[in-house]
């Protein structure tokens, strides 16, 4: 075990690393059950940080095409990232219904004023057209453009939970009130929630084809909501998500939940998750024990502690350990972050997290330990 491992001794080492396959064809092999150079990887929602890296801000990124492709052709050669998922942020569908939006020159948007603070107004919500609604055409002819320029490169596209959607049109602590005082009709805004998003999904597949599709859902977490209002308000909106997305693109959506989740593991693997990638703060040898056997589990290193402020040395052993917790989990293991990559993430510890997924997850194999791990 190297100890306070510098920048300069762990690219020495990442020389002798090599690549056998691209990360497309890894991950195909790996969930055929058949080994691969070592295990799949996911830097979670990498894009802004990446841009920072490179020297460019968030909103550069966001509103210039140019720019967009300058960081994922520097992404593909630098990390070997070869996938893009193009698609809604937490809160595009709130802007799309009439929120409005606040977008840092640097950092992520959120909601300045939401569009629905009395159900007075629910008539007047209008079923979103992402064709005809400015920001979410924007992002279409984004995504068209991108695989026109990146044809081999793997396209996916995203949204947000139904409940989490909701909190980007009515703010989030009326929606919790909601589920004690106006029940049905926060019922009538999650249906809408729902059913605006599968669109979403039905027009991406017509302009691209069928993707893989994912979900990310932080307001269903048991740090913000009850098992009970979960079960009643969430999991159901859930399940029509999956089923929607399945019946559309052909396979189930895999989803990321920030925050406490172990109560509702075995109910997201019930409603037919492909993937669950789970937060830091929960432990992975538990999450594979209770549902490993039904779903594939990413996770899942702290980003903000170990990837962020953490040293080479951090990022090495984390990795290590959510290796040795979980990649014999029976329906697979992806090593990822346990949420978004923050910016300002030093470019030494994404090559300590490649470095380690490599060396480490050398010789894998879905439902084994990595041959790699022996050197652990």
């Amino acid at each position: 075990k190297v100890k306070n491992m510098n920048y300069a001794e762990l690219k020495e080492l990442m020389k002798n690393q090599k690549e056998e396959m691209t990360s497309l064809e890894r991950v195909k092999a790996y969930n055929e059950g058949k080994e691969v150079d070592y295990l799949p990887f996911m830097l979670h929602a990498p894009d802004f940080a990446m841009a920072n890296i490179f020297g460019y801000t968030t909103m550069e990124y966001n509103r210039d095409f140019e720019i967009r492709i300058k960081v994922i052709e520097e992404m593909r050669s630098r990390f070997g990232i070869d996938s893009m998922s193009i698609g809604l942020s937490l809160r595009a569908l709130g802007a799309a219904a009439g929120s409005k939006l606040y977008f840092p020159e640097n950092g992520i948007d959120y909601v300045e004023e939401h569009i629905l603070k009395d159900y007075r107004d629910m008539g007047s919500l209008k079923e979103i057209d992402p064709r005809k609604d400015k920001g979410l055409s924007s992002i279409l002819e984004t995504a068209k453009r991108l695989k026109d320029k990146f044809p081999d490169m793997n396209i996916t596209t995203r949204a947000a939970g139904p409940i989490s959607t909701a909190v980007a049109i009515r703010p989030i602590e009326l929606v919790l009130k909601d589920t004690r005082k106006n029940q049905k009709e926060l019922h009538e805004l999650l249906e809408f929630c729902t059913r605006n998003t599968l669109r979403w999904f039905e027009v991406f597949k017509e302009e691209l084809g069928p993707v893989g599709t994912s979900f990310s859902d932080p307001v269903t977490c048991m740090n913000v909501i009850s098992k009970t209002q979960f079960d009643e308000f969430s999991l159901p909106y859930i399940k029509k998500l999956i089923e929607g997305a399945e019946k559309i693109m052909g396979r189930k959506p895999g989803s990321h939940i920030c925050g406490k989740t172990s109560k509702i593991w075995s109910d997201l693997a019930d409603a037919g998750l492909s993937f669950f990638s789970v937060d830091n703060c929960e432990d992975l040898r538990e999450i594979k024990e209770v549902v490993g056997d039904r779903m594939q589990i990413a996770g899942n290193v702290p980003p903000v502690d170990v990837m962020l402020y953490g040293t080479i040395d951090d990022v090495i052993e984390s990795c290590i350990d959510c290796i040795g917790k979980c990649a014999d989990s029976p329906k697979g293991f992806i090593l990822a972050t346990g949420c978004q990559l923050p910016i300002g993430t030093p470019e030494a510890n994404i090559d300590a997290f490649i470095y380690a997924a490599r060396k480490y997850g050398r010789g894998a194999r879905k439902g084994e330990m990595p041959k790699g791990m022996e050197e652990a």
